[in-house]
């Protein structure tokens, strides 16, 4: 996946003059790529859906927190009503809360190459798999880890632009976006080095799963790109709410609509309830940028 990233990260460092790689934000890099690995182990504790929607909240809160307050090197941005951004916030958090009761329904797949025939057999046999509870509690505490990482992707970058002035560093955030594939890419490989040492060179690798990653990194890197551009152009109290919710909406459509994770009319409520109230919360933070 981050060797799709990176080749749409080659296309950009071309459209933007080759600039060269900054180490300070190829650490944007790092904090993708490793919240990215750790998703696996979450969506497999908790679903795909509820997981996506719980580290996105995450996402939300820190991403408004650091422009907020300006901490960390974010260069701070005030909002025009307070009291409309705090209860946007924690109604984000609320609808959080919804998500975190959900219970998801791992879906039946069909057996992996490697296994043998008898495992096969038992797969199938296996219809209903059952995560234990401290499965389920590790990944929703993993989630807010997650979710901190996610929602600090663009500090570094931010902090060159803000003082590209001082050092004379590019103003433009396209020209950090190869440095920032180029971080997910090392730490990736590192990962995949290290998971395949723990496996004793064994690592389970899915051969079909090659040309779906590799477009799934091209398709993401697009889409981070234009996150990139979004947040430059609009305040990242604004575009981070926007940007990290969207994904989680729909990933949970998904969720229900084709890969059956989420069932019983509970569920599905608190789903439909934490969705909606997330959004109202967004609205509520993107409102209060705008001077009436």
């Amino acid at each position: 996946m981050c060797i799709g990233q990176a080749l749409i990260g080659t296309v950009v460092l071309a459209i933007s003059g080759w600039p060269p790689v900054f180490p300070l934000a190829m650490l944007s890099g790092v904090f993708f790529a490793v919240g990215n690995a750790l998703t696996v182990y979450i969506m497999d504790g908790i679903g795909m859906a509820v997981g996506s929607l719980l580290w996105n909240t995450i996402t939300c809160v820190m991403g408004w927190a650091v422009t907020r307050f300006g901490i960390l090197g974010n260069p701070q941005q005030l909002p025009h009503n307070n009291v409309m951004n705090f209860i946007g916030v924690i109604v984000v958090c609320v609808g959080g809360c919804f998500f975190a009761t959900i219970k998801h329904h791992p879906m039946s797949v069909r057996p992996a190459p490697w296994q043998t025939k008898k495992e096969r057999k038992l797969s199938f046999e296996d219809n209903e798999i059952r995560i234990s509870t401290l499965k389920r509690i590790t990944a929703i505490l993993l989630t807010l880890f997650v979710g901190c990482l996610y929602g600090n992707m663009l500090t570094p970058i931010n902090y060159l632009v803000a003082n590209s002035s001082q050092t004379g560093y590019p103003s433009s955030v396209s020209s950090y976006f190869f440095s920032f594939c180029f971080g997910a890419l090392l730490t990736s490989t590192v990962i995949f080095m290290t998971y395949s040492a723990a496996r004793r060179n064994r690592p389970f690798i899915n051969p079909e799963l090659t040309l779906p990653s590799l477009t799934s990194g091209m398709i993401y890197a697009v889409a981070t790109y234009c996150f990139f551009l979004a947040n430059q152009h609009l305040d990242q109290t604004i575009a981070y709410p926007i940007l990290s919710k969207a994904p989680g909406v729909v990933v949970s459509l998904w969720a229900v609509f084709l890969f059956n994770e989420i069932k019983g009319c509970r569920d599905l409520t608190a789903l439909v309830v934490g969705i909606c109230t997330t959004i109202t919360g967004i609205a509520l933070i993107s409102v209060s940028k705008i001077q009436f």
